[in-house]
């Protein structure tokens, strides 16, 4: 699912843990210049935390969070 995230190995690290629960906080904040990737990682992260398999990029979830039409 973060696989997009390219340069951003300790984004995807920590995104990843907290989509499969441990380090989940109550609010995420994304920060960083124009084109830092800070939206894509957003959107992984939305997908990974609805996924049940924690971002498998090819359910229903993932599709929907991905395709922008999750409720």
């Amino acid at each position: 699912m973060f696989d997009e995230l390219v340069g951003q190995d300790e984004a995807r690290r920590v995104l990843a843990a907290a989509a499969r629960g441990t380090g989940m906080t109550h609010a995420w904040l994304f920060t960083g210049p124009p084109g830092s990737g800070r939206s894509t990682a957003a959107v992984a992260f939305a997908a990974a935390l609805q996924c049940p398999d924690g971002g498998c990029g090819e359910c229903h979830s993932c599709r929907t969070v991905l395709g922008g039409t999750h409720p």
